[in-house]
């Protein structure tokens, strides 16, 4: 069964972002019989899923998004349909037609102008960020809200509270995620972040939406805090954010190869066969087992009932072993010393956690 379907809608992108763990992606744009096909596989046990369209850049082959919409919605499928964009190329009437199709959006931003440009960069190497601001300003004026997912890297860490001001600044945005630097693709090039440069630059963003939250009226959701809240309330429990480890994931690239997590497309260890003929399950049995096993230590923290476990895409490809990823314990461990200071239960020791999980 396919809870999370990821469509790689082309390889093409119009930015040429310094970490893209997916430039080495095939180039070709998926065809609307490919995309369909995909998501009559997700479709076919009738229960809910997700669709994310995702690339490249997916509105570089908008037409093909428009017949994926169109086909879920005209045959009533339990699908929720999701679009993780950089927002430049979005016009008033894209903007229209996702709303009409009930699409979350998603947008990719960095931090304010400075911060972004030097990560999030178009090919010659120009700044992007008024381009995704223009973009951004197309959904504001359909009264569109969206999220914002920022890559963190050692360049922006420090930087973490302008993406908060920039998302006020655009008015629509709703819920931040924080998306830690990948080393498959162009992020192998990158340096990494360290923990203390998380748990500091979160910490900061955090309390910079506490104040703007006091002076506008308006609160923001961070997604990291979200799972720890869902977590506390038995809402979901550990590695339920691993859909590839619970064989409920397929990333679909534009030739219609499937494979377990849209970080790891391209390598045939996580090959789960082809849309024309379905879901290999013993390949799927086989990768769900490989990331249970490699994500086992986690099983082992004190924190992991309310961190719910590490991103195994990020840990393969940071060769941790059998131990954490430093930065990303320092973001779960900020993320939950917040919820539970602002629930009123205490605090909890980040160093403790980061100590155990060091790589």
């Amino acid at each position: 069964m396919v809870k999370m379907l990821i469509l790689s809608l082309t390889g093409q992108c119009n930015f040429a972002c310094k970490y893209c763990y997916a430039h080495e992606h095939p180039a070709e744009s998926m065809n609307a019989a490919t995309a369909i096909a995909a998501v009559e596989l997700a479709a076919a046990a009738g229960q809910a899923f997700v669709v994310q369209f995702s690339g490249g850049e997916p509105l570089l082959n908008f037409p093909v998004m428009q017949e994926v919409i169109r086909y879920v919605r005209e045959n009533g499928l339990p699908a929720i349909i999701q679009l993780q964009t950089n927002a430049s190329l979005m016009t008033k009437e894209r903007a229209a037609a996702l709303k009409a199709g009930q699409v979350g959006i998603g947008i990719s931003l960095d931090g304010r102008p400075d911060s972004n440009d030097r990560q999030r960069c178009l090919p010659d190497g120009k700044g992007t960020c008024w381009q995704i601001l223009n973009g951004a300003g197309q959904l504001a004026a359909q009264g569109i809200a969206a999220g914002i997912t920022a890559v963190v890297t050692n360049e922006n860490a420090a930087k973490l509270s302008g993406i908060v001001e920039m998302a006020y600044y655009l008015g629509n945005i709703r819920r931040i995620g924080f998306d830690l630097l990948r080393a498959q693709g162009r992020g192998g090039e990158m340096a990494a972040p360290s923990s203390e440069a998380v748990w500091q630059g979160v910490k900061e963003a955090l309390q910079t939406a506490e104040r703007l939250a006091r002076q506008t009226g308006k609160s923001m959701l961070f997604s990291q805090v979200e799972r720890v809240a869902a977590l506390a309330n038995s809402q979901m429990q550990g590695f339920a954010h691993c859909h590839a480890m619970n064989g409920e994931a397929a990333f679909v690239d534009a030739q219609g190869s499937l494979y377990a997590c849209a970080s790891l497309a391209g390598n045939p260890d996580f090959s789960l066969g082809h849309v024309t003929t379905g879901l290999d399950t013993v390949k799927q049995r086989k990768v769900a087992a490989l990331i249970q096993d490699g994500m086992s230590f986690c099983m082992k923290c004190p924190s992991f009932s309310l961190c719910g476990g590490a991103c195994f895409a990020r840990w393969y490809g940071a060769n941790c072993g059998k131990q954490g990823y430093a930065a990303e314990c320092a973001l779960k461990q900020v993320a939950i010393e917040w919820y539970l200071e602002h629930q009123g239960q205490g605090r909890i020791g980040y160093e403790s956690c980061v100590t155990a999980c060091r790589c």
